[in-house]
């Protein structure tokens, strides 16, 4: 895969985990875990791969916003 291609495969796994869990509210543990699981899958699977600080960054980002989010109820 090329440079673009690579990062966008990042970015959309990022952002459809974002979609997925959007809404998620700040009481819902297991929501929570399951996103914390799947976040992990995700640095594993780019553990030895040169994009892994893009993705950690991404998903730092998306779920610092869902976070926030979940705060205010919406």
């Amino acid at each position: 895969m090329d440079f673009k291609q690579e990062y966008f495969s990042i970015w959309q796994e990022v952002w459809t985990l974002h979609k997925k869990y959007f809404g998620i509210q700040q009481q819902d543990e297991q929501r929570w875990q399951q996103l914390d699981q799947e976040c992990a899958e995700l640095d594993k699977r780019y553990a030895d791969k040169p994009e892994r600080k893009f993705l950690q960054s991404l998903l730092l980002a998306v779920c610092a916003e869902l976070e926030r989010e979940s705060k205010h109820g919406r």
